[in-house]
């Protein structure tokens, strides 16, 4: 088969001509086979998420409607008529009223505070008791129970404000939502409760797991898509199902009318390649029985005979000349390679001399020295005056101003010549400059470096005395006037806000002068033999009262612990432990967080396990930073340093052991851990 190839040129021509005629042909046939499918479907499901949205946005207002509308209601004068003994009829005329403007399925309702229903816009159940206990807890709000979501708002007196008469409630039934939902033969859309499966709208026997990162489904039928409802139905999803055949009912004639089409570009294609093919290689073929023909007989006399005015007919003319430029060519560029590689090996040589300078002095100095040795030119010098007048060819040395990020005069080289002979002669000393100012920057880089390590390790040596003695004096006299003045209630929380800002000022102050210790080696362990146990008992009973303010249950599991001494630094295991619960508890607003001590072979562990607020997979990477708080509206409501995880590891770091993060992402809670070598 490659010989096929190999003895004609006609016949690779063919090939190529039929595989460069019918590639397009196939590329479009397999691109809407294979390509134009899944464009096709994710085009709906775009489409479709897009529709989502915007239904979501009208629910969304909708609701939104609704509830200002209770919340006018509660507020009119005519709600006093909740004062009178009897029902006032007028309450319930206006609330029959409105059922009737807005032309729902709902129902309203004034409760009084002793869960009487005096008023409603449904007769049948006036004098009803009704459950206060989800209205009690705000003035107003909005919670589901089964089919239906209740709206209600606070009934204050219009005379007294703080007087409070009862709510007005709005039973309103869910399956109102269906006038959102698009029903047709091809688009299918309901609206459904995952927990309980409550649907609204057509139900389509689908299988889905809403709480995959995806919100797109695509299977045999269909071509579904889902999106999370709002605030007031934050449990719930709308659902759209497209039918895909219908979908793709365009995609699969196309393809049809293509497969019909092959058969006939294919005939096409083969016919045009062996002509185009014949047509090129028939002057070769004339040219190649000449030249074998002069091979046999030595007639250099005879003549080629070539009908055509293309490349063809040139190719005998210019190959003898095509041989004498190319060697020539070639004497050359070896030539050019020799000194190529001589000048870079020179240059190498200069380099590895020019890096060992400590100085810019020195720099300048050696520089010159290798230059005159490698150039053989005596007349060479350094000069720094930008605005000197010579007619000298000169190579200028810029530097960086690391302070305003720019480039600054620094010198000239003045090379002692006329001109440059050649651009080669040029780059060569441009080249011979780059070294220099490379050195110099890094010269100067390391003197600015060092400076700024002076000024900073100064900076933590003052903060630390002329910041701790004002701040240990305001929290001391703060805690005097709470413990010994007369002071009353609001003044008592001024001078405690005093004290806490005082404490959160020093606690922040000495993370920082922790972490500039840490950076500066001079935080060392103090290695000794500890009951781990305790110190993780003392922990948890400093932090206990903070868990319980906040309601969230506190387990501690050390069933799996091998209670015996242990070698490490008690007061830095201790800071590591309480800043990983305290950080658990301040980032879980409700739920529960375990604390489990245990151990194996090689290590031991302290896991902390919360059902916070979580952390995306994105932000992860970033916690480990200095003065890192993430963007997200539970933890703006927290303030710190941002210090807390890095201290921590650091310190873990420093003990032999390391502090390590992990979440299932926003609201999946948090874990962390920190593991110990066991000495």
């Amino acid at each position: 088969m490659f010989d096929f190839f190999k003895k004609s040129l006609r016949n690779k021509l063919l090939s190529i001509f039929i595989v460069i005629g019918f590639l397009p042909f196939l590329t479009l046939l397999i691109y809407t086979l294979f390509l134009s499918e899944t464009k096709i479907v994710n085009k709906t499901i775009d489409e479709h998420l897009e529709r989502t949205k915007v239904v979501i946005e009208l629910i969304e207002n909708h609701l939104v409607s609704l509830t200002k509308e209770v919340r006018f209601l509660s507020s009119l004068d005519l709600m006093d008529d909740l004062l009178a003994e009897d029902i006032d009829k007028r309450i319930s005329r206006l609330l029959t009223q409105k059922k009737e403007d807005l032309n729902l399925d709902i129902t309203f309702m004034a409760v009084a505070l002793n869960s009487t229903i005096v008023a409603s816009s449904d007769k049948n159940i006036l004098l009803k008791k009704y459950s206060l206990n989800e209205l009690n807890t705000k003035e107003y709000g909005a919670y589901v129970q089964e089919e239906y979501l209740y709206m209600y708002s606070q009934i204050n007196a219009s005379f007294d404000k703080t007087k409070k008469l009862g709510f007005l409630l709005l039973k309103y039934n869910l399956k109102n939502l269906d006038s959102y939902l698009t029903h047709n033969e091809t688009v299918h859309s309901y609206i459904i409760n995952p927990k309980n499966s409550f649907i609204i709208g057509e139900n389509i026997p689908l299988e889905i797991n809403f709480y995959n990162k995806t919100n797109s489904i695509i299977d045999s039928e269909y071509v579904v898509v889902h999106q999370k409802l709002s605030s007031f139905l934050n449990d719930w999803r709308i659902v759209y199902a497209v039918d895909k055949s219908v979908a793709l009912e365009f995609l699969y004639d196309f393809i049809s009318f293509m497969l019909y089409m092959s058969l006939i570009i294919f005939i096409l294609i083969i016919y045009m390649s062996i002509k185009q093919s014949r047509d090129i290689v028939k002057p070769i073929e004339e040219l190649t029985a000449t030249t074998n023909y002069i091979t046999e007989t030595h007639n250099y006399s005879a003549q080629l005979n070539v009908n055509s005015q293309d490349e063809i007919a040139t190719l005998t003319h210019s190959f003898n000349n095509m041989l004498k430029t190319t060697y020539s060519a070639l004497q050359t560029l070896e030539e050019e390679n020799k000194l190529r590689l001589k000048r870079f090996t020179q240059l190498i040589e200069v380099f590895n001399t020019i890096i060992r300078t400590k100085s810019e002095d020195e720099c300048m100095d050696v520089s010159m020295q290798e230059i005159k040795k490698l150039t053989h030119k005596e007349n060479l010098h350094f000069t720094k005056d930008q605005n000197r007048a010579s007619d000298k060819e000169c190579t200028n040395l810029y530097v960086s101003d690391f302070e305003n990020d720019e480039k600054i005069y620094f010198g000239s080289i003045e090379l002692g010549i006329e001109s440059f002979e050649d651009k080669n002669e040029q780059d060569f000393y441009n080249s011979i400059a780059s070294m220099i100012t490379l050195q110099l920057d890094r010269i100067r880089l390391i003197e600015r470096t060092t400076s700024a390590s002076r000024a900073k390790s100064a900076f933590i040596s003052n903060m630390s005395h002329e910041l701790r003695t004002p701040l240990n004096a305001i929290i001391g006299f703060a805690q005097f006037m709470i413990e010994y003045e007369e002071l009353n209630e609001d003044q008592k929380d001024t001078v405690g806000n005093i004290e806490s800002s005082a404490q959160y000022l020093l606690s922040m102050i000495n993370e920082i002068l922790d972490i500039a210790k840490i950076e500066a080696g001079k935080m060392e362990a103090h290695i000794e033999n500890v009951n781990i146990l305790d110190i993780v008992q003392s922990s948890l009973n400093m932090l206990s009262p903070l868990a319980k303010d906040k309601n969230i249950k506190f387990d501690f599991i050390f069933d799996n612990f091998e209670n015996k001494k242990y070698q490490t630094d008690p007061q830095m295991f201790k800071q590591i432990v309480v800043n990983l619960i305290s950080n658990a508890i301040k980032f879980t607003p409700e739920g529960s967080i375990q604390l489990e001590l245990y151990n194996d072979s090689e290590n031991l562990h302290v896991k902390i396990k919360d059902s916070g607020i979580g952390i995306s997979e994105n932000d992860m990477k970033h916690l480990f930073n200095d003065f890192t708080q993430l963007e997200n509206v539970m933890q703006k409501s927290h303030k710190g340093t941002g210090l807390g995880l890095s201290l921590s590891k650091k310190m873990a770091n420093i003990l032999g052991g390391d502090v390590t993060l992990k979440s299932d992402g926003i609201g999946h809670g948090t874990i962390s851990t920190f593991s110990l070598q066991i000495k």
